[in-house]
């Protein structure tokens, strides 16, 4: 095995097998000389140091500049600005833009200019509450950018302004269905342009249109017709340099300001003058009026006449011609002034030559006659006093709307009336009460009435009954009627079929309410169409009827019940149906049930018979209207003379409780259908009056659209929920009919036609 040669060593190199430690200190010793040297020099020059440059300092940035600045005008509420332009002189970075030293009233709204732009813009704003002086200030703009900056002063003069103004505002006085101007005065204090106008305040169904004009703003104030009386403010309001202006309009709603107080009636004789004063009432307006009177009776005639400011009566002066016929007409009085305008009713009568008696001619004999073919003994009672007889012929109807105050509006409804009842009654000739044909109908109210076909039915055929169709008749002039006979006819026959099944009793079921209506609609039917068939359930009626009197002489919910004013009411009609018709009725039942209304009377000690209570027996007794009415009618049928002094107190309590002037529902009917027939027997002042409120009343309340068109609607009515539609449609309508559905119980018949 051979060794390798080692290698050459180089000049001055450390061997290799040098140990690594020996290194140390001879570097140490190396280092210890040459500081030596250094310190001592070494004995040679040292060399000089080298020269180091020290790098450029950078340039110094310019400045940057802010140019002018424009002055900024300004007026209140309004905005003004003014442009930036900055000289950036290489300065680079978003530049922050401040405004200082704003006048009161006067703010900026700066917006930083980005790194890439150099001009930008400066918004002002003045409050609106500025402008009452002039201010002219000066604002420093302060731009920056790198930490340099910049200004420039900034001339602001905001201006000193006259603001437009509203002048006081007079009330507007406007009626319910009306409208009320009033001009209120501007001062645009030279203010160019329109101004905007608002309007608000006031009340639900009041309508404010503001138009504006140079010196005056037009209000129209409108207020429906079914707003009340009220007083309400309504804010008329403007805005000029920011700043609202308002002015407050009182309104008054008025439906009568003034008014004539006419409601009277006005009685005067053929060929007679008068001057009449009456009272001019003033509540919200004290103008000049201008009086006249419309819907006169033929031949009379009322000139126009004036009323100064704050004038409180007016003279109105009448005149008949001589050849006027006796009639009644519900007269208007019609007052005009500031644009608004007032009525109220007058009743002008123009008087019989013979006060005692009906005008001649209302009743036709040979008409009456044709009915009974010529049997005086059969006709005899349609020509008593109160009898049916006036239902006949056309000529005879009308002389007595004519005569106790109908009207073409007053004969309209009962038509429309008329028609609605035929639509709803059912396929076997029936009714029921909510007046649907679906027996699983109700009348949209929440508790509907039982059907009671009888008692349906019967009030149903009543109004029919009551204009003189029958199921073989139609009153002479009126042909078009005919479409309703047969559903007369159907009715009657429906009423025949159920009595016939009771037996030979008469009764017929659904109550005694029932049988008392059905017991009237057979014997009317009977008087009127002469047939002797339905004389045979009129005498089954009326004997049932009788032979459920109770002992004290009343009647009630069943037979021999004690008996109550309401239900004794009812039968005592249907009694006096028959006697009207020739049906006989024992005297002695007649004086039982006056002994039992005697019991029921509660008037004052001077008069007790004026008002009656419901029950004998109720511990307090309490008068209703409605039974009172009810007992005035059954007093006057039993024999009252027309000047008794309880009958005479009686009559003046129901004037205490006249229908209103204006009401939403109908209310009262079964009050309304005694106390109406009590008042027309009586005649006189009191009906006419009485007759003007209930027959507007009654018109004003008919329903006019849908299926309901010619109904009256039982809500608000008492019973209402029990007696359904048909019950409220049935005595409105009689109601209505009652000039001509029975002759007045206090004055002869003079006939005409023949005797």
């Amino acid at each position: 095995m051979s060794r390798s040669t080692p290698p050459k060593e180089h000049p001055g190199a450390v061997p290799a097998v040098f140990p690594l430690l020996c290194w140390r200190p001879l570097v140490h010793a190396a280092a210890t000389l040459c500081l030596l040297g250094l310190v001592s020099g070494c004995g040679s020059e040292p060399s000089p140091p080298p020269v180091v440059e020290a790098p450029p300092e950078p340039p110094q940035p310019e400045p940057v500049e802010l140019g002018t600045l424009s002055a900024v005008d300004l007026l209140p509420a309004g905005t003004g600005k003014t442009k930036l332009s900055i000289e950036r002189r290489g300065n680079q970075g978003t530049i922050e833009v401040k405004v200082g030293g704003l006048p009161k009233d006067i703010s900026a709204v700066t917006t930083p200019i980005p790194a890439d732009k150099s001009n930008g813009e400066i918004l002002l704003k003045a409050t609106a509450d500025a402008g009452d002086e002039e201010v002219v200030a000066e604002a420093t703009v302060t731009v920056s950018v790198g930490g340099l900056e910049a200004s420039q002063p900034l001339k602001i003069r905001l201006k000193k302004v006259t603001r437009p103004a509203f002048g006081k505002a007079a009330t507007v006085l406007v009626q319910p269905g009306g409208k009320g101007v009033v001009n209120i005065p501007l001062q645009k204090n030279g203010f160019a342009g329109d101004l905007p106008l608002t309007v608000g305040g006031g009340r639900k169904g009041i309508k404010i249109e503001a138009v504006g004009g140079e010196e005056q703003v037009k209000l129209t104030v409108t207020a429906a017709e079914e707003v009340p009386d009220c007083s309400t403010t309504i804010s008329l309001t403007t805005s000029a340099f920011g700043r609202k202006l308002s002015v407050a309009v009182p309104v008054e709603v008025a439906r009568f300001p003034f008014r004539v107080a006419s409601f009277r009636v006005v009685g005067m004789n053929p060929g007679e003058q008068e001057t009449l004063s009456l009272p001019v009432q003033r509540s919200k307006y004290n103008g000049p009026l201008e009086v006249t009177v419309e819907n006169l009776p033929d031949g009379v005639t009322v000139a126009p006449a004036k009323v100064a400011a704050g004038g409180k009566e007016v003279a109105v002066e009448f005149s008949v011609a001589a050849a006027a016929r006796p009639s009644v007409r519900s007269s208007q009085v019609v007052a005009k002034g500031g644009g608004m305008e007032t009525t109220n009713a007058l009743i002008m009568r123009v008087l019989a030559e013979d006060q005692e008696e009906l005008p001649a001619g209302i009743i036709d004999s040979e008409a009456i006659k044709e009915i009974y073919n010529n049997d005086p003994a059969k006709s005899a009672p349609l020509r008593r006093r109160g009898s049916i007889g006036g239902r006949l012929t056309l000529a005879s109807k009308q002389a007595l709307m004519d005569f106790f105050g109908g009207t073409p509006e007053s004969q309209d409804a009962v038509m429309k009336g008329l028609d609605w009842l035929a639509r709803c009654q059912r396929d076997d000739g029936s009714w029921a009460l909510d007046g649907s044909q679906d027996a699983t109908a109700g009348d949209g109210q929440a508790a509907s009435p039982q059907a009671n076909p009888v008692g349906a039915t019967a009030l149903a055929l009543l109004p029919f009954l009551s204009e003189g169709i029958t199921h073989n008749r139609v009153p002479e002039g009126q042909q078009e009627l005919a479409q309703y006979q047969p559903v007369v006819e159907r009715g009657l026959l429906f009423l025949g079929q159920l009595q016939q099944q009771s037996g030979q009793s008469g009764e017929l079921p659904g109550g005694m309410y029932a049988h008392a209506l059905a017991t009237i609609v057979f014997c009317e039917a009977y008087g009127i169409s002469g047939d002797d068939r339905l004389r045979l359930n009129a005498q089954y009626a009326i004997k049932y009827l009788l032979s459920a009197q109770h002992s004290a002489g009343g009647w009630r919910y069943g037979p021999r019940q004690p008996g109550d004013m309401s239900a004794t009411g009812w039968v005592f009609l249907a009694i006096r149906s028959a006697q009207l018709t020739g049906i006989p009725v024992l005297q002695d039942i007649l004086r039982r049930a006056e002994r039992f209304i005697d019991t029921c009377a509660v008037g004052p000690p001077e008069a007790p018979g004026s008002r009656y209570t419901y029950l004998p027996t109720a511990p307090e007794r309490p008068e209703k209207q409605s039974l009172t009415a009810a007992g005035l009618l059954t007093r006057e049928y039993l024999g009252w003379r027309r000047d008794e002094n309880n009958l005479t107190v009686g009559a003046a309590y129901l004037m205490k409780h006249q229908p209103p002037e204006r009401a939403s529902t109908v209310g009262d009917l079964y009050y309304y259908y005694y106390a109406t027939q009590v008042l027309h027997h009586l005649e006189g002042d009191d009906f006419d009056l009485w007759n003007y409120r209930m027959r507007e009343h009654l018109l004003r309340n008919q329903e006019q659209e849908g299926e309901t068109a010619g109904s009256w609607s039982p809500q608000g009515v008492p019973h209402g929920d029990r007696g359904g539609r048909i019950y409220a449609t049935s005595l409105a309508m009689l109601t209505l009919q009652v000039y001509y559905r029975h002759l007045p119980m206090y004055r002869p018949v003079k006939f005409g036609g023949g005797n």
